[in-house]
């Protein structure tokens, strides 16, 4: 309905709402892996540590790393 909403998940408050429903975030992050931003405010790796258990597809990890940015950057 908004093409143009992105999100990021480098606030903490982006791992804690996920990690409150895993289950959840296991549907969310594919469904809207085209418009997720990976990112790191934190010094420690719980971010990745959280994406990385939830047993998502690696296209769906590629995008929120790394190609989402560079596709936003490229416009």
């Amino acid at each position: 309905e908004y093409p143009n909403l992105y999100c990021d998940l480098s606030a903490g408050s982006g791992c804690n709402a996920l990690s409150r429903d895993t289950e959840f975030a296991k549907k969310f992050l594919p469904e809207f892996e085209d418009r997720i931003l990976y990112g790191r405010d934190c010094f420690d790796n719980r971010h990745q540590e959280l994406l990385e258990s939830l047993g998502l597809e690696d296209t769906t990890l590629g995008k929120i790393y790394a190609e989402n940015a560079l596709r936003l950057l490229s416009r």
